[in-house]
């Protein structure tokens, strides 16, 4: 099974660039965001006429995409996507998040509290802005739930094709030899995770802790690596973009899109652009020095200041001045003095805290990139992860622990796809023995960290049985036009802010 990457590159492109349009032209609503919607346009024109029309046979039939499809769907739906099954605790503001924006004028004010919404929301914009096209129709729709419900089925639909464009890159990365093996592709996604369980088992025995919610993730008390399944059902809005995106960049044969890739990411996942940025970072370096060694250091130059890199630098200081007016940056996560440069900080080390270190990378990817050692230890991807891996227990946003979680996004993207690589293309006719040593113990490891994917699935199993109701959604707070302790996702004196003030004229009608 040979699925060209150039085959699905322009529909992964598509996927990842309609938030960013959304943004600029609609949510913005303002001469300037049209400006840069054209500029954006232009870019986006550029690189789908320059996309290599006649790739190499590519031999994945319709069967095979239509069982990824139905995986992902549901996957999506056990995740809480169309408010059909069990939904995890952060779903209550990201309930609240997708009905301000359907139901409430763009940008989102709240002009009773002095506020507006300020978060990560360009993940949810092309699904709102279908239903405010039905609404612009139908405007019926807004006098009950009818638009949130159409929402609903909209945003499952959008994450379900952003989950078939993770595995068909997957598929182009790994390149299954047969069915059987193009199935394991999905399954190893799914129930990929760090040794979670090892660590809840030393915390029980050596410090006599219990688990009550069972989120063993949680086994190092400050740290966390994020399992695929729970990164889908606890923040998809932050997950389906850098995940295509780190997976385009394994893929990628230059670097003169990069700046593209980058901005796609940052509207809609800020901390997880910066690990998908040391990616770029360094192997740009590496590819930089390579060129200059063969003597090729014009094509590397005309590469970095590609027109499409160049023009898409002008619509970084949109979403940096949109993030930065939220309130959490100049407060802190939890209300605590701090200013924007402070909001990003070094994490103080003393023996106890590197040796919990050490052993949260040992279990949670320190054992699978030994295992991938000899597979790929050639490949700079497989060098930039042990590293992403290592410094992300050093930093911290704020009061809270969202850098180490999300910062690794990408690392356990990249860590998942060698350990699919290298599962289905093993041949123990043409492995020695070390291989196959490694290969059944990386089958072990996926084993045993399966466990905490298991745990999320049976979280919902648990609440329908309790409630007795399939559909469990955690939908309390309704809108952000209240007054809340949670500072995450607003800012507060919007009208003195720099983005609302001058780059995205309010209206203050609903609807």
């Amino acid at each position: 099974i040979n699925l060209e990457y150039r085959l699905i590159k322009k529909s992964c492109y598509l996927y990842i660039m309609l938030p960013v349009i959304c943004f600029l032209l609609f949510y913005m609503n303002s001469a300037v965001g049209l400006l840069l919607t054209i500029i954006f346009g232009f870019v986006a024109f550029i690189m789908y006429r320059r996309q290599c029309s006649v790739v190499r046979k590519s031999i994945c039939k319709v069967h095979f995409i239509f069982i990824l499809a139905v995986i992902a769907i549901v996957w999506a739906i056990l995740g809480g996507q169309g408010n059909l099954y069990y939904q995890s605790a952060d779903w209550n503001s990201r309930n609240a998040i997708f009905r301000d924006l359907i139901y409430r004028s763009w940008p989102v004010v709240y002009e009773k509290y002095d506020k507006a919404m300020v978060y990560y929301i360009a993940y949810w914009l092309p699904c709102a802005s279908l239903v405010k096209g039905i609404g612009y129709f139908i405007p019926e729709i807004y006098d009950s739930d009818m638009a949130f419900h159409i929402g609903n089925i909209f945003l499952l639909f959008w994450t379900s094709c952003g989950v078939l464009l993770v595995e068909l890159l997957l598929v182009s990365y790994a390149k299954p030899k047969n069915f059987q093996r193009l199935l394991l592709i999905p399954v190893i996604m799914i129930f990929f995770s760090g040794l979670d369980i090892i660590g809840v088992i030393r915390d029980v025995v050596t410090e006599g802790k219990t688990f009550h919610d069972i989120h063993i993730e949680w086994w190092s008390e400050k740290l966390q690596f994020s399992s695929l399944t729970t990164c889908l059902f606890w923040v998809f809005n932050q997950v389906i973009i850098p995940w295509i995106t780190i997976l385009c960049i394994l893929q990628e044969e230059t670097i003169d899109s990069y700046v593209f890739i980058g901005i796609c990411t940052f509207a809609s996942a800020p901390i997880p652009f910066v690990g998908l940025v040391v990616y770029m970072l360094i192997n740009a370096l590496k590819v930089g020095v390579e060129s200059f060694i063969n003597q090729n250091g014009k094509l590397f130059l005309k590469q970095i200041f590609s027109i499409q890199n160049i023009m898409c630098l002008l619509i970084i200081p949109i979403f940096l001045l949109f993030f930065q007016s939220n309130t959490s940056v100049n407060t802190g996560v939890n209300n605590s003095t701090m200013d924007s440069i402070s909001f990003f900080s070094l994490n103080l080390l003393d023996l106890e805290t590197v040796q919990e270190i050490l052993l949260f990378i040992l279990l949670e990817i320190g054992i699978y990139l030994l295992l991938l050692y000899f597979d790929f230890h050639s490949d700079i991807f497989y060098y930039i992860t042990a590293g992403t891996a290592i410094i992300s227990p050093l930093f911290s946003i704020g009061t809270g622990q969202d850098f180490v979680m999300r910062f690794s996004i990408p690392t356990i993207m990249v860590t998942a796809a060698m350990c699919i690589k290298t599962l289905v293309n093993f041949d123990k006719n043409k492995t020695g023995k070390r291989g196959r040593i490694c290969c059944v113990l990386l089958c072990i490891c996926l084993i045993i960290g399966s466990v905490t994917p298991l745990t999320e699935f049976f979280r919902g199993y648990n609440a329908m049985l309790q409630n007795g109701k399939i559909a469990n959604v955690y939908d309390e707070v309704k809108t952000f036009d209240q007054e809340l302790v949670d500072y995450n996702f607003v800012t507060y004196d919007y009208q003195n802010q720099v983005f609302f003030r001058y780059l995205a004229p309010v209206d203050n009608s609903d609807k």
